[in-house]
């Protein structure tokens, strides 16, 4: 499988995320939906990711490198693509953030010493599905972030990240199907 057909953006995270509708490509209303550990195997990219597209496919292909002749890769029917992004983009400067891009893997397997791992952890979370271009990325996570999660009654407990869910280079429009994932808590009664 050619990297290219998956191509992933970030574009637009970096600046101002707030709007006043929910953005174009919400295929549902954001829900709170209690989700499993996943554990996954991931590659790291520091810094200019935002206005590089191209670096998914690289950190792809080093992970694929690995789980093709491993048997490890079935995406999107039992392999998922997560993209986690660690730092605050309001207060790490864009050449020190962090991608991490990774794959969902059993937890017996353990990969060589240059792919790290971690376990996104069970628990609630603000879901939100989009159907998106590589440029609406920012909005989509601008509106969980600056719309739904000030009116929801919830605030951020976590590590959020984003779960790929097709190959966006064979939707006819070259849109991603992606959950936006954002672990919280019920903020207590006043």
């Amino acid at each position: 499988m050619k990297t290219k057909r998956i191509a992933m953006a970030l574009a637009g995270v970096v600046g101002t995320m707030v709007q006043a509708a929910p953005p174009p490509g919400l295929l549902a209303p954001v829900a709170v939906e209690d989700l499993p550990a996943r554990r996954v195997a991931y590659v790291e990219q520091v810094g200019n990711f935002q206005n590089n597209p191209g670096i998914y496919d690289v950190l792809l292909q080093k992970l694929l490198d690995w789980a093709l002749p491993a048997g490890l890769w079935d995406f999107p029917a039992k392999t998922l693509i997560a993209c986690i992004y660690p730092d605050d983009p309001a207060s790490t400067p864009p050449e020190q953030q962090r991608l991490w891009l990774g794959i969902t893997i059993p937890a017996d397997v353990v990969p060589p010493g240059n792919i790290r791992t971690l376990t996104l952890p069970a628990g609630l979370h603000a879901v939100g599905r989009f159907a998106i271009p590589s440029d609406q990325f920012g909005a989509a996570w601008g509106h969980l972030y600056g719309e739904w999660i000030p009116k929801s009654g919830h605030v951020p407990a976590g590590l959020a990240y984003e779960i790929q869910k097709n190959d966006s280079s064979e939707d006819p429009e070259q849109k991603h199907l992606v959950d936006i994932c954002i672990p919280v808590q019920k903020l207590p009664a006043p």
